[in-house]
């Protein structure tokens, strides 16, 4: 076994693939063609005992929005360190001195020291408490959008494998329909009952069968890949499919109830702000000693002041203009997200109906397909029928087998992004 880097396996496969349509390749080639793209394998395996839902948890934990969370989580505590604190801002202290040494030099002295401590402005500790419960609110609905968003990645992951595992079934069974008809076209030319030219077309039919196989098994290993890169994974659940929620609006949508969060956090930094445009006041507290000029007796006094910041509209208005800014964002992000999120719900619905629909009707035309292929096999073995009308049936019936196959998958996975659209893990 030997494994080829994925520039040298696309290079070698473009070049098969050219043989094949030039119709200079043959059956055994295109066999080597075959084993040539499994050498070059990225396996996911199914597992049985694995549910979507653990893999769900698995691609939350390594997604990259989870640095983006545990910052945010810092901004939350931050803020609650802030709501509860004794005080709106840290207090300072003061010291000074002074003497007449350089000047009357009479042995004057003076020492004061003095603490500062900030005031609460009325309603500013209640805002700002209210400010950190809105933002731990925010935080834990971005926690379920993300998961709500790793749900949609992963339907999609899983759906498109299921899709190319079917393709690449169907591929596999019409190359082996494809060899045993070449199998029966070669008796009968040895046998002198069909012309050579029947042995080349039905070769050249051989040959673009296993082209798609070939195809069928690049396109799966693609989508294997993905998964892997999204969930970090080998295997897969063994079951995908679920059952069709009975939500029928995107109220309880993770999305929806992020967006909502926002917007209520936004407002609740405009209250805060109202509260804030102005500093804190400020309590002094101060003592003072004097050693006067003429008197050696030390003389001690202590005071207090308070400091009342006025209200200026230069501090005032791009205070207020940035918070009611920052409502705008999320209210906009809020109605942005409101449309696509009917859109989404309208288009989920309307597949799903409409692919229910597409089944029944892909179910009648597969069973007359199928049938008038096994019809026209024993005509031809018969000589009742000519090649080209058999291998016109025969891959009528290869279509209406992939469709089927397809449109029942594609049911299915209709019913997850259905669930999606409304909020519905899996």
């Amino acid at each position: 076994m030997f494994h080829l880097s994925r520039g040298v396996f696309h290079s070698r496969l473009i070049a098969c693939g050219i043989w094949l349509m030039m119709g200079h390749a043959t059956p055994a080639m295109a066999e080597g063609m075959a084993n040539l793209a499994s050498d070059h394998e990225d396996t996911v395996a199914a597992n049985p005992r694995l549910s979507l839902h653990e893999v769900l948890q698995q691609v939350v934990a390594i997604h990259p929005q989870q640095s983006l969370l545990a910052a945010h989580q810092q901004m939350v505590q931050a803020r609650r360190t802030m709501a509860n604190s004794w005080l709106p801002q840290a207090p300072s202290v003061g010291f000074s001195h002074q003497n007449d040494a350089l000047m009357s030099n009479r042995d004057e002295r003076e020492w004061q020291a003095q603490m500062q401590i900030p005031i609460w402005l009325p309603g500013q500790r209640q805002a700002r408490s209210q400010v950190a419960s809105l933002a731990d609110d925010s935080l834990s609905q971005d926690r379920a959008g993300l998961q709500q968003l790793a749900a949609d990645l992963l339907r999609n992951a899983v759906w498109d494998i299921a899709m190319r595992r079917n393709d690449v079934g169907l591929a596999d069974a019409r190359r082996n329909t494809m060899r045993s008809l070449s199998e029966d076209v070669q008796k009968r030319f040895k046998a002198g009952e069909v012309a050579k030219l029947e042995v080349m077309q039905v070769d050249q039919e051989t040959l673009q069968a296993e082209r798609l196989r070939v195809t069928a098994h690049a396109e799966l290993m693609h989508a294997q890949f993905r998964y892997q890169q999204l969930t970090g994974l080998n295997e897969m659940p063994a079951k995908l499919e679920e059952p069709l929620s009975t939500r029928e609006d995107y109220a309880d949508s993770p999305y929806w109830q992020a967006a909502q969060a926002k917007v209520k956090l936004a407002e609740g930094q405009r209250d805060l702000t109202m509260i804030e445009q102005r500093q804190n006041p400020q309590l002094t507290l101060s003592t003072r000693t004097i050693q006067g000029g003429f008197d050696y007796a030390y003389n001690s006094s202590m005071g207090v002041a308070i400091n009342i910041p006025l209200q200026s509209e230069v501090q005032r208005a791009p205070l207020l203009a940035n918070a009611e800014q920052n409502i705008g964002d999320a209210r906009t992000q809020l109605e942005t997200l409101r449309r696509q999120l009917e859109n989404n719900l309208h288009e989920a619905e309307h597949n799903l109906h409409v692919s229910r629909q597409e089944l029944t009707l892909i179910q009648q035309q597969q069973a007359i397909a199928s049938e008038n292929a096994s019809l026209a096999r024993k005509a031809y073995r018969l000589g009742e029928l000519d090649l080209n009308q058999l291998l016109r049936l025969q891959l009528l019936a290869f279509e209406a087998e992939r469709s089927l196959s397809s449109q029942q998958l594609q049911v299915q996975w209709n019913i997850a992004k259905y669930n999606q659209a409304v909020g519905v893990l899996p």
